[in-house]
Parts: C-alpha cells; sequence; structure tokens
C-alpha cells in the first residue's frame, strides 16, 4: 500500500547489490526425488483425462520434463535533461527506472536437475527454499515461515483415518449420512480456504507467510496453462512483475481494505509456465490509518485555504507555501509551530498484532514487456517540428549539450514547450500516460481471493536502542534485526540526514531492493552483522562526495590509505557501533 503524500523531500533510495551467477550443472535425480516427480506427473495426467484437457497437459508435462536454462541481460539509459529527442530513449529511461526500484538480486533460470537444488523438495510450501540466494532478503526461512496447506485436504485426510479405524462400522455410516448437510457446507467453505485457485488459466498458488516485526512475507507462485508472456528483465537480473494496483488487501485489526500500490514481486523464473516469487509488505504499510490520514489532510488543506494557499495552482511550490507559513522548510509534522493540525490528533498508532488474518484480492498479474516488444508510439513529427520551431523562435538550442548554459528564463521556456508537447501527446495517445498499459505491459487477467491465517513469529528479533542524534535529538533512534532485515528508525523531519549503516568488514550493507521496501532497512544476505557500524551524515555531503569514495572504482586502491569506515569517523556528525554477538 502506498504511503501517504508527505511535503516532505524524498529520501535517496539507493539500490547497490552485487550481480552474481549461479552454473549450470545437470545431475541425475535421487531414487526418491524420481519417484515423487514421476508420481506427480502421473497425476496430472490423471487429472487431465478427468477435464478433457489431455493435450495441453502433455506438452506441459513435457516441458516440465525437459531442462531449461536461461541468462537475461537488463538494459539501462541516462535520464533525459528534458528536451526532445527520440521516443526510444524515453522508454528506456522508463524502464530503467523500473529496474532500479523492482530488482536487486541475481537472476537465473533454475530446473529441478540443478545441484543447487539437490534435495529436490517439492515446490509448494518451500518456495523460500527453491528461491534461495536470488532474493533480496535472502537468508533460511525454514525456521521461520509457516506452509500454507489446504484446509479440505487435511480433512480429507483426516476423513481417510477414520474410515479406517471404524472398519466398516454402521453407526458410523449412520453418523457420516446425518453429517451430509455439514459436509456440503465445509466443501463451500473449502473454495475460500484455498491457498490455490485458478483463473481464466493462471493458476496462483500460496505457499509460505512469515511475519515480524519489520515485514510480512508472502511466497507464492504462478503457473500459465500457455507459456508466461515474455517479460523486461531489470539491471539486477529479474523478471518486473508485480500485483495490479487494483488488488486489495484486508487485515482483520483494520476497519477498511487497502490497494497493493507497488507491489513487485521479487521472485524469477523456474520454467516457460512457472514462476515463483515473494511478495513483501512493509510493517509500516500495515499499519496506515488511511481515514485518520483523510482527515488530517481535509483538516490541513483547509488551514492552507484560510492562509491563501492554493496547493492545485501552477504557481505552487514548496518553497512558496513554507514562506507563506514561516517555516525554513515545509514539513507535515512542524505544522503545529505555526498554528496548523497536528498529525496526531487525527492519525492513530495501530501495531500488528500477534495473530490476525489477512484478506486478499488480487485482480490482475502485470508484468513489464521486453523492449523489443515495447509498442508505445513514438512522438509524432509534427508534434516534434512544433517544439523545435517555439525553441528556435526564442533562440534556444535544443542540443543537449548546450541545456546547462541556458538562461533561467530559457529553460522555463523549454520547460513550457517541453510540456505542452508531451500534453499534446497524451491527448493523442491516452493509455500512454498510465504507467502500466497495452504498449508496454502485459496483464493475466484474473481475480484470486484468499483467507490467510498470519502468526507473527519475532523469534531472533532483536531491537536496540542507539541514539546516533545531532544536538536536536534527530537522527538514528534504535535499530531492529530480525533474520533477515535490520531496519533504523528515523527521526529526521527535515530530512537533513542520511543514515549509514556498515558490517562488521566495514561495508555498506545492501539494501533488499524491492520497491516497496524502505530506504533505512538492510538485508542481511550473508554479511557478517556480530557487529554494525552507523552513521548518521549530512544528506549533501554524503550524497555529493562520502558516497562516491566508497563507489569509486579505485577504492580499494585507497582503502589502503583510508577506509570508507575511517573517512565516515572523521566526516560523520554522529556514529556508534552495535555488538549482537555480544551483551555489549
Amino acid at each position: 500500500m502506498a504511503k501517504k503524500l508527505d511535503f516532505d523531500k524524498e529520501k535517496n533510495n539507493r539500490n547497490d547489490n552485487v550481480i552474481e551467477e549461479i552454473m549450470q550443472a545437470d545431475f541425475p535425480l535421487p531414487k526418491q526425488a524420481e519417484d515423487a516427480k514421476n508420481e506427480a506427473f502421473s497425476r496430472i495426467r490423471e487429472m487431465a483425462a478427468a477435464s478433457g484437457h489431455t493435450e495441453n497437459t502433455e506438452n506441459m508435462v513435457q516441458r516440465l520434463q525437459e531442462k531449461s536454462t536461461e541468462k537475461s541481460t537488463g538494459s539501462s539509459g541516462k535520464k533525459s535533461t528534458g528536451t526532445a529527442k527520440s521516443h526510444k530513449k524515453f522508454k528506456t529511461v522508463y524502464k530503467t527506472a523500473l529496474g532500479l526500484t523492482a530488482a536487486a538480486a541475481v537472476f537465473s533460470t533454475v530446473c529441478i536437475t540443478n545441484p543447487a537444488f539437490a534435495e529436490n523438495i517439492p515446490l509448494v510450501g518451500n518456495v523460500f527454499k527453491q528461491l534461495g540466494n536470488s532474493m533480496g532478503f535472502y537468508g533460511d526461512y525454514s525456521k521461520y515461515a509457516k506452509q500454507l496447506t489446504d484446509s479440505a485436504e487435511d480433512g480429507e485426510l483426516a476423513d481417510t483415518d477414520e474410515s479406517q479405524e471404524d472398519g466398516g462400522n454402521p453407526q458410523s455410516a449412520q453418523a457420516e449420512d446425518q453429517n451430509t448437510t455439514e459436509n456440503n457446507n465445509a466443501d463451500k467453505t473449502k473454495d475460500n480456504e484455498s491457498y490455490s485457485k485458478t483463473v481464466d488459466g493462471t493458476t496462483v498458488t500460496l505457499s509460505e507467510v512469515y511475519c515480524n516485526e519489520m515485514a510480512l512475507y508472502l511466497s507464492m507462485t504462478i503457473h500459465t496453462e500457455d507459456k508466461f508472456p515474455d517479460t523486461f528483465i531489470t539491471s539486477d537480473g529479474k523478471p518486473n512483475i508485480k500485483l495490479s494496483e487494483n488488488s486489495t488487501v484486508k487485515y482483520d485489526y483494520m476497519d477498511e481494505k487497502s490497494n497493493l500500490f507497488n507491489a513487485y514481486l521479487d521472485g524469477k523464473m523456474l520454467d516457460d509456465n512457472t514462476y515463483a516469487g515473494v511478495l513483501r509488505i512493509p510493517v509500516e504499510d500495515m499499519t496506515v490509518d488511511d481515514a485518520g490520514w483523510t482527515k488530517f489532510y481535509e483538516v490541513r488543506n483547509a488551514f492552507f485555504k484560510e492562509k491563501g494557499i492554493d496547493v492545485d495552482s501552477e504557481e505552487f511550490s514548496f518553497d512558496k507555501l513554507a514562506q507563506a507559513l514561516g517555516m525554513d522548510e515545509y514539513s507535515d509534522a512542524k505544522l503545529p509551530q505555526v498554528g496548523g493540525p497536528a498529525i496526531s490528533d487525527y492519525v492513530k498508532d495501530i501495531k500488528v498484532p500477534d495473530r490476525f488474518i489477512m484478506e486478499l484480492d488480487l485482480k490482475d498479474i502485470v508484468g513489464t514487456l521486453p523492449d523489443d516488444q515495447d509498442t508505445t508510439p513514438d512522438i509524432p513529427q509534427d508534434l516534434r517540428d512544433e517544439y523545435n520551431q517555439k525553441m528556435a523562435e526564442h533562440g534556444i538550442s535544443t542540443d543537449d549539450a548546450d541545456y546547462e548554459s541556458l538562461t533561467e528564463e530559457q529553460k522555463n521556456l523549454e520547460h513550457q514547450f517541453f510540456t505542452e508537447m508531451w500534453n499534446e501527446y497524451y491527448e493523442r495517445y491516452p493509455e500512454a500516460n498510465e504507467g502500466d498499459n497495452r504498449y508496454n505491459s502485459w496483464t493475466l487477467k484474473g481475480d484470486w481471493k484468499f483467507n490467510v491465517n498470519v502468526e507473527k513469529n519475532t523469534s531472533d528479533t532483536v531491537e536496540k536502542d542507539v541514539n546516533v542524534v545531532d544536538e536536536n535529538g534527530d537522527g538514528v533512534l534504535s535499530i531492529t534485526k530480525t533474520p533477515f532485515e535490520i531496519t533504523m528508525k528515523m527521526q529526521d523531519p527535515e530530512t537533513k540526514y542520511v543514515a549509514v549503516m556498515l558490517d562488521a568488514n566495514g561495508d555498506i550493507m545492501p539494501y533488499g531492493g524491492v520497491a516497496n521496501s524502505n530506504a533505512d532497512t538492510y538485508a542481511i544476505q550473508d554479511r557478517d552483522v556480530s557487529t554494525v557500524y552507523i552513521y548518521l551524515c549530512d544528506y549533501y555531503e554524503y550524497m555529493d562526495e562520502l558516497k562516491g569514495y566508497y563507489w569509486s572504482d579505485n577504492y580499494e586502491e585507497k582503502a589502503k590509505t583510508k577506509t570508507f569506515k575511517q573517512l565516515l569517523d572523521e566526516r560523520a556528525v554522529a556514529g556508534t557501533e552495535v555488538h549482537f554477538d555480544t551483551d555489549k
């Protein structure tokens, strides 16, 4: 679910992950796994015979029995300065942005014969294990995640056991007849409780769920009767797939359901027809008081109106807003200081309970098309000519290289002409104005509904106060470590700082790299986090100077004289070290 819009600056969410490769090799299956595989294929054929889809199923079985290995590469592009260049460049920029927000690990198509999966475990109930270290927040979930199994199947097993124990007892048969109505009702409930649903040839199966103090992880598989649509591979090697924003989630401790915004899946293709992925929902997205925020914004906007401020005006800017209110920099949190409403008066502080039910309604599954299949229309030549004519009439160069040398007035005019051109473009091609559309995306239509019983697992979760703050108390207040992530709790209403975390070896901790992760949440992966180092840095100093020191091509050479940790020791506003292996 999307966070409520605040007029504060957005922090830079970096995605610094190392891309690895998994080498493929064929090995024979152990006998037990071979028998299980053959039994599964036999069941598929039996179901096909009953449904009349034998031919299609045989094709599916044939594909499942063949090994398929793919290597994919991402694409990259430069951000446009705003001048009218080729539309191909525009599309490349759009997809590069998708890659940066939706991916964070290694992609590799792995079949069942790969040695990385020598145990040959069943897929359902073990998606986390199948994905392995291709996940951004990877680790051993087997000790923490709950396997999701259909209650109906459990009931069938129980019925079989009771039948064997009764030995054909007439009284048991009579009791069975008397319970026919109850069994029929149970069958109706069965469909609502099932963790596997098929709509128009696409089967979504929920596999496991894990919820800690920081996030909820829900693993799933998506299987299509026909070959899975070709999908854009991000710069970090992941197929760009998400749940439609029409999808909703309702937690039983909340009054209303919420839309799943930015719900990108972290996963990979297992074969031509099967995708396995994980939906990560940060806890802060599970505790948003929508009604409270809506009321706050109503009162806030009324306050603006009283002050003569029109936020919908074309002349509106954050600087003008702050100036009109007598603030150095605008922040919702500081409105009470100038007579405005307080967030806490309208927005409730909601906590996730230890046990809850999550109602999922997945409307559609959306993927980004590869570059060579993107049919987004180019900007028509007449619109380009009109733009170039306006620029020429005002003596403004259309060469990107000359943009920085333009006067402020020329830049404003260029922005005006550029905006007018794109507005006319979107009038001609209104669908192109949507983020996901028929030109750049594929959609698996459906409506898959699930009820998931969730129990928080807080084992191996540690929270520590750190108080890496400035003289005003702004900075990192505490950190929480789970088996898979470390999250810093920040207080920085004016966004003055960047908080940096280094592992025990002095290297920057990786981000999980999924679109809906937090800028202050780090993935543990295989890092040594027995000790971590936390630094509070000036935002602009870090972004303009300090960050580049670590990511420079010759850092290893520079580190012989001064490590990144030593640089932060000298330049950071505040810093500390936290030990997780001891009680220090």
